[in-house]
């Protein structure tokens, strides 16, 4: 099972109960809306865990390869967090790895062109189809990243991902196995990798 959790920061509420004090303490160390950011997404993530895992509060948190954070007991579920702008999504996945990015629809200068230049041909040319060019750039961007980010690859490394839309895969050197779930939620593109068949995705919001 896949889940994954979109919300915005202004309506957003932390359930400080689900949180260690160590977590609480590091939030000091932030501001603004880092700091809501690092609570949210905590707040979140622990929510998860207690209602699909009876967890009932937020295990310990190790950065692992490439600043990619993960429980520090590896039987524990996998889980990624992205944020863009005013908004945050964390999914946790209950029988493998999980990558998620997110992307408020905005405006970008050049996008063609870092279509162009960072995709393969024949997504640049996919995206020159569509009706809405703009919104077509941010759901390959988005279904890249969250590729990467299943693997725990940089950004650097979008070049090499491939996604054929028509066909529904995507294809890298440095992973056999993607299966992914696009949707746009409002303003917000979302786009999840698995790297095992998705057969139940919830998505909350």
């Amino acid at each position: 099972m896949l889940i994954a959790q979109l919300a915005h920061l202004d309506t957003a509420e932390v359930n400080y109960s689900l949180l260690s004090p160590q977590i609480i303490n590091d939030a000091e160390s932030l501001s603004g809306s880092r700091k809501k950011q690092f609570l949210v997404c905590r707040s979140i993530l622990a929510s998860l865990l207690k209602q699909y895992c009876h967890i009932d509060s937020l295990p310990p948190i190790i950065i692992g390869d490439n600043s990619r954070p993960c429980f520090l007991p590896h039987n524990l579920p996998d889980f990624n967090i992205s944020h863009s702008k005013d908004w945050v999504a964390v999914a946790i996945s209950l029988n493998g790895r999980v990558g998620i990015d997110i992307e408020v629809a905005r405006q970008r200068k050049n996008y063609l062109n870092v279509a162009k230049n960072y995709f393969a041909n024949e997504e640049y040319q996919w995206i020159l189809k569509q009706s809405d060019t703009l919104a077509a750039f941010w759901q390959l961007w988005t279904l890249k990243e969250s590729a990467l980010k299943l693997y725990a690859k940089g950004v650097w490394q979008i070049k090499s991902v491939k996604i054929d839309v028509e066909k529904q895969m995507i294809s890298a050197p440095f992973g056999q196995d993607f299966y992914y779930q696009y949707q746009q939620v409002e303003a917000v593109h979302l786009a999840v990798n698995h790297n095992k068949p998705i057969t139940d995705f919830i998505l909350q919001s």
